[in-house]
């Protein structure tokens, strides 16, 4: 296998019945009266879950940029945290147990251009037929986005890939930051988010959210089992996907904001 990619929340009240929830005001969905399909357009990313304050969005974006800032400074300057990621990659050569490749390989596979591309598809048609255009849209950002920042960004740190064994074919991109940790965190990671509104309590939207968000990591952490990245390069890509999950988020609550005035 090869990577493909450039490697590549209503407060109170009681509780709507599925599909029916409206905004953070409690209204109805516009176009959802008699059987018509609802429409995202006027609050493209109210009924999403957490993401109604744009500080807590704004917060999430500066503890990942700073995150991300430090973890980017530690691979330049080959600090301590980088220092460990030749001793890892030979233990991970010399004793990764055969089904954790395996197992790796699938979630590898799923975080790569074909398995995005199909999830994605899939999930813009659900959302298409919903009539919710612009959460279609902001998935489309996020995705074709991440990627091209994930290319700037390899090519502005030129990190060789790791040399001490891989059962894969190494990709030819530069291993700094790992396209498929920013892919996993920031699309998984927003599907979550979309998922999670269909839910009736809170607990299972808070279990959504959670899943997505560890899918988007477990794909991040294959990388590193099948040794095409190092940790750093996986640790970075994460903390650059979750930032840029959060610019589109807080880009869409204020493109939200202006309409309404």
């Amino acid at each position: 296998m090869r990577d493909a990619w450039p490697d590549s929340v209503t407060p109170g009240g009681s509780t709507a019945p599925l599909g029916a929830r409206g905004d953070l005001c409690g209204e109805p969905r516009a176009g959802t009266e008699h059987g018509a399909p609802s429409s995202a357009l006027a609050e493209p990313l109210g009924s999403l879950p957490f993401v109604g304050s744009p500080w807590l969005v704004a917060a999430v974006l500066g503890a990942a940029l700073a995150a991300y800032a430090a973890i980017a400074a530690d691979v330049v300057e080959h600090g301590r945290l980088s220092a460990l990621d030749e001793d890892l990659s030979a233990w991970v050569a010399r004793s990764m147990p055969t089904a954790a490749e395996w197992i790796a390989r699938v979630l590898s596979w799923v975080g790569g251009w074909i398995g995005v591309t199909i999830v994605v598809v899939v999930v813009l048609v659900w959302l298409l037929r919903r009539g919710e255009a612009a959460l279609a849209a902001l998935l489309v950002v996020v995705v074709l986005g991440g990627q091209l920042l994930n290319a700037v960004s390899k090519d502005g740190y030129d990190r060789p890939r790791p040399t001490a064994g891989s059962p894969i074919e190494l990709p030819s991109s530069s291993s700094f930051p790992s396209g498929h940790a920013m892919t996993g965190i920031a699309v998984f990671g927003l599907l979550g988010l979309v998922f999670a509104r269909e839910l009736a309590s809170a607990r299972a939207r808070a279990a959504a959210i959670v899943a997505g968000f560890a899918l988007g990591v477990l794909v991040g952490a294959s990388r590193v089992v099948l040794n095409v990245h190092f940790l750093t390069d996986v640790l970075g890509g994460a903390a650059l996907g979750l930032a840029w999950l959060a610019v589109c988020l807080l880009l869409g609550i204020l493109l939200g904001a202006r309409r309404r005035r």
